[in-house]
């Protein structure tokens, strides 16, 4: 698969493979983002993606992520002359290895949406590129030896049928950083999960991978990925006022990617830690604007449904 770029003075079009560059395997769903303009997409199940890029020149850089590799920083001018993306693993990303003889004794459950008003959580850039949201989870105290992720529950959300059908999202289990907000990979596994038609909620088994939730807890997440499978078009009205009269823009078609998750209405609090991620980093939910009546004055966090045991 050749990896171009095709300039003119409005559009690039950007085409190519990413692969390991360790085995030439293609990665699939990496995801893609040109920082500087807030537009992304996500390569495909073998590992080929299609970026339409507007008023973007040659020197603009293109950010590769993948769970498990180096994030890859790509000259758009350099692409004339690649065959392929080529993703380093990630050798420091790898999980310690310790030997754990799991129990099963012990197991407790945690249900933070429980009687709350649900909301839905579709991508936080509108449809212009992947974001992410993440909820934060404590060690329970009565965990004194080992404690693992043995499950999490995924809800999702749907106002009519065309949000119904089938769908892919990546699942992330991630470390709690120094500031607090969400940080490196506890699961290194790219757990690519599929939404069948119809389903409001997938039940994840994670006891194999042998996650050991750190002492100061732990965030689970849902990234979207901008595929074509995923894609959906939202019809709406839109008005633009000007000083001296109103542009309707009737039947407004804007492509955006499913799934939606199902999401929660809490109030803001001291201990509120729900956030999301766009191309400027990770952002609690109880810094949005929530002036608009659905929200009813408070603010939304995914509704994860977690499993932990000994």
């Amino acid at each position: 698969m050749l990896c171009f770029a095709v300039a003119s003075a409005q559009e690039n079009r950007v085409i190519g493979q990413v692969v390991d560059a360790l085995t030439s395997q293609p990665l699939p769903y990496v995801n893609i983002v040109l920082e500087e303009q807030h537009k992304g997409t996500s390569a495909g199940a073998q590992g080929r993606f299609l970026f339409v890029l507007k008023g973007a020149d040659t020197s603009a850089i293109l950010k590769f992520s993948f769970v498990g590799f180096k994030t890859e920083y790509i000259n758009l001018g350099k692409l004339n002359n690649s065959r392929v993306v080529k993703m380093q693993p990630d050798v420091s990303a790898l999980s310690e290895v310790q030997l754990y003889s799991i129990l099963n004794n012990n197991s407790e459950k945690i249900n933070d949406f429980r009687g709350k008003e649900s909301i839905g959580l579709g991508n936080f850039s509108g449809g212009q590129f992947p974001s992410m949201v993440a909820r934060y989870y404590a060690r329970p105290e009565n965990f004194k030896a080992g404690c693992f992720l043995e499950e999490v529950e995924v809800r999702f959300f749907a106002t009519d049928l065309n949000m119904n059908k089938k769908s892919k999202f990546r699942l992330r289990i991630l470390e709690v950083g120094q500031n607090g907000k969400p940080a490196g990979d506890l699961l290194t596994s790219n757990l690519i999960i599929e939404r069948r038609s119809n389903s409001f909620k997938t039940k994840i088994p994670l006891l194999q991978y042998r996650i050991p939730i750190p002492k100061e807890g732990f965030f689970v997440a849902v990234e979207h990925l901008f595929i074509k499978e995923n894609e959906y078009i939202e019809k709406k009205d839109y008005k633009i006022y000007r000083e001296n009269d109103t542009l309707l823009y009737d039947n407004f078609r804007v492509v955006k990617y499913l799934p939606v998750f199902k999401g929660v209405l809490e109030k803001k609090k001291h201990d509120f830690n729900s956030y999301f991620k766009d191309t400027n980093g990770w952002k609690k939910m109880n810094s949005l604007d929530n002036s608009h009546q659905v929200f009813k004055g408070e603010y939304p966090a995914p509704a994860f449904k977690i499993t932990l045991t000994d």
